[in-house]
């Protein structure tokens, strides 16, 4: 280890990690748990831009106040209209949001400072850079790439710029995404922009961290850094709780994600129209059964053309019993960007994964690892039915396990995390 683990830590964010129900809550969580069993609960303090005092938090939590909706639009003109910032950046900025951080962070003089990516990164304090890392997530500027090329690649996605964050734009800046025309521009605008500020945390702060290595690599390229100021590091899944493999051969399949995500929503349509067809043909007593919230319209439609075969089943908080019995998780995006977190929780239930190669990135993949890569409807269907033979399902299962217990377990990921939020 190159130091001593802090005392103390604040992590400042504008997502609230809970309910855990999306990608980004289980990384944010998964440092709260982290740092709670290291230092302690009292000594973890998460302060949440836009938040309330919650009473249910399992830290200390500091609300922060967001900006002010014509703040955040005078902010947009400034700073993305001028090209100085990225929009995420120049939305969530405010002089009241920057000084209420300041002054909690000087109350509690934290050992250490976790700024959750570039948006929160800007209220870093050149005093304390000895003690700040920046979570960088993904790499927001690979994403709107990998989203410019699907749009330019197939004329039915729905590329969706603003996701998650459109919670923090105001109302009226919304119908700028919500054309076609008016998404590209802006995803054209903001990549440029958004790659600018990465290179620059990279370059700024102590260190700099993601969960896809590829990233990371091509993150250091660009910014000119040292493998020790940009790394990657897994996400803590909670390791689910053992229970033995009952697959007894049904054709029955499984997919679990946030569903108003671009990436998501996309491969689901494009994998229901395309290749369940195919699949119905050899095994009509197939079923798919799709778990997440906030289904879009057209995937709505698209579930309603295979009644009883494929069932939107909402969110469910326990999915043991349903993945015990499953044959597969179907993971089949076209475009994407990070570590797709479901197939690691899958790995960690001893599920047999099924994905794209764009879907599985930044994953080992192959019989021996539990994922099998799959980039054609007639890839996926060999995959899908030899997967329900019970003896294959039950040694691609425990290779799923394996991989898992190597690579993502808590004791794996703990060993990390102590080398990476190390003080110097």
């Amino acid at each position: 280890m190159e130091g001593e683990l802090a005392e103390t830590v604040g992590l400042i964010s504008a997502v609230r990690p809970y309910p855990i129900d999306a990608g980004k809550k289980v990384v944010l969580s998964g440092l709260i748990d982290y740092f709670s069993e290291r230092l302690g609960t009292e000594n973890v303090h998460y302060l949440l831009i836009g938040g309330d005092a919650a009473t249910d938090f399992p830290v200390p939590l500091h609300a922060i106040p967001k900006p002010r909706a014509r703040a955040a639009l005078g902010n947009v003109m400034r700073g993305a209209g001028s090209g100085r910032a990225s929009l995420q950046e120049s939305l969530l900025r405010s002089k009241q949001t920057g000084e209420e951080i300041t002054r909690v962070l000087a109350h509690l003089e934290p050992d250490l400072e976790i700024f959750d990516t570039v948006r929160t990164a800007q209220y870093a304090s050149d005093a304390g850079v000895h003690k700040q890392i920046c979570y960088l997530d993904d790499l927001f500027s690979e994403r709107y790439l990998a989203m410019l090329r699907a749009a330019d690649k197939y004329s039915d996605v729905d590329i969706q710029p603003l996701g998650n964050f459109a919670e923090h734009v105001p109302r009226a800046l919304r119908p700028i995404a919500e054309s076609k025309i008016g998404q590209r521009a802006l995803l054209r605008a903001e990549r440029r922009l958004v790659e600018r500020s990465e290179d620059r945390v990279a370059r700024r702060f102590r260190r700099s961290l993601l969960v896809n290595s590829h990233e990371a690599d091509l993150l250091r390229r660009r910014a000119g850094v040292g493998k020790n100021q940009t790394q990657s590091i897994p996400p803590l899944i909670s390791t689910p709780i053992r229970t033995n493999r009952d697959y007894q051969g049904a054709p029955e399949f499984v997919f679990l994600g946030l569903l108003s995500l671009p990436h998501n929503d996309d491969g689901l349509r494009t994998f229901i129209n395309l290749t369940w067809p195919k699949l119905l043909a050899e095994r009509p007593d197939a079923k798919l059964r799709i778990f997440g919230r906030d289904p879009l319209p057209g995937l709505i439609a698209a579930v309603q053309q295979h009644p009883g075969t494929v069932l939107l089943e909402g969110f469910a908080p326990d999915l043991s019993a349903v993945l015990t019995r499953a044959a597969a998780m179907i993971n089949p995006l076209r475009f994407g960007s990070g570590i797709k977190l479901k197939v690691i929780e899958a790995l960690g239930r001893g599920i047999p994964v099924v994905s794209t190669a764009i879907g599985a990135d930044g994953i080992s993949s192959g019989p021996q690892h539990g994922v099998l890569v799959a980039d054609s409807a007639s890839e996926f269907m060999t995959h899908l039915l030899d997967l329900t033979s019970p003896a294959h399902n039950a040694a691609i299962s425990d290779a799923a396990r394996n991989h898992f217990d190597a690579k993502y377990s808590r004791e794996a990921v703990f060993a990390l995390y102590d080398k990476a939020f190390a003080l110097p």
